[in-house]
């Protein structure tokens, strides 16, 4: 299992949002290239950065700030959040042989447009499944996709899409525990499929509950920035 450090990003700030509200935020820092170098030099497999802005429609966008933590660091990134053009997927896949990059609103409002990625690039798509009670949010986690969320993993595996995020809303900044039950189901139900767990994790034990689940990999956010789990405790269990 891999350990993902999570920077989310408002208006250049590093933030967390609980249950994706932005009335929720938290601001950690107000140098995210520091934070990415931070995570990096500790020992973090990956980053997975999201533009809130973009993602929650606020009429600014981070895309500058990302350009510029994709130079600077040497671990593999994902980008989330506002991804909603076949453009700008390509651009982003082509900036750096290791970035993937995550759709959820596009891949539920436009799944026409995934056909449109070429197969070799379909490997370096991750879909995020937001679920509320199994049902796939989009929007900012505002509006309900249509899909219930064993449907929508079924569909994407069709199409030759075999990475998923996996958000419980309700567990997103929490620090109540992962979504461990619906990995488990998840998992049993689907072959060489690769789910990375986003929410609710607080300690080791929840970092040992996702490793024997056959978790793919897991994003540290709250619980790293509130010095509850450090990454190289985490990699010493993973």
């Amino acid at each position: 299992m891999k350990s993902i450090a999570a920077i989310d990003l408002i208006d250049n700030q590093v933030v967390r949002l609980v249950h994706g509200k932005l009335e929720n935020k938290t601001i950690y820092s107000n140098d995210p290239i520091e934070t990415a170098k931070k995570w990096e030099s500790e020992g973090a497999d990956g980053l997975h950065i999201v533009d809130l802005d973009a993602a929650l429609n606020t009429g600014k966008n981070n895309t500058e700030l990302i350009l510029k933590i994709i130079d600077l660091v040497n671990i593999p990134i994902q980008i989330a959040g506002g991804i909603r053009t076949i453009n700008t997927i390509n651009k982003l896949l082509e900036k750096n042989t290791s970035l993937m990059v995550v759709l959820g609103t596009m891949a539920f409002k436009e799944p026409e447009t995934i056909k449109k990625i070429t197969k070799k690039k379909l490997s370096r798509i991750i879909i995020a499944v937001d679920h509320n009670n199994e049902n796939i949010m989009i929007s900012g986690w505002k509006e309900f996709s249509g899909m219930k969320l064993f449907d929508a993993i079924k569909s994407y595996q069709e199409l030759g899409i075999n990475n998923f995020l996996l958000t419980n809303i309700n567990k997103d900044g929490t620090l109540e525990g992962p979504d461990v039950d619906t990995i488990v189901k998840i998992n049993s139900t689907f072959k060489d499929i690769k789910i990375t767990s986003s929410g609710g994790v607080s300690d080791i034990i929840d970092i040992i509950k996702l490793r024997n689940t056959n978790c793919h990999a897991v994003i540290l956010g709250k619980a790293l920035y509130d010095n509850k789990l450090a990454i190289d405790q985490v990699q010493k269990v993973i």
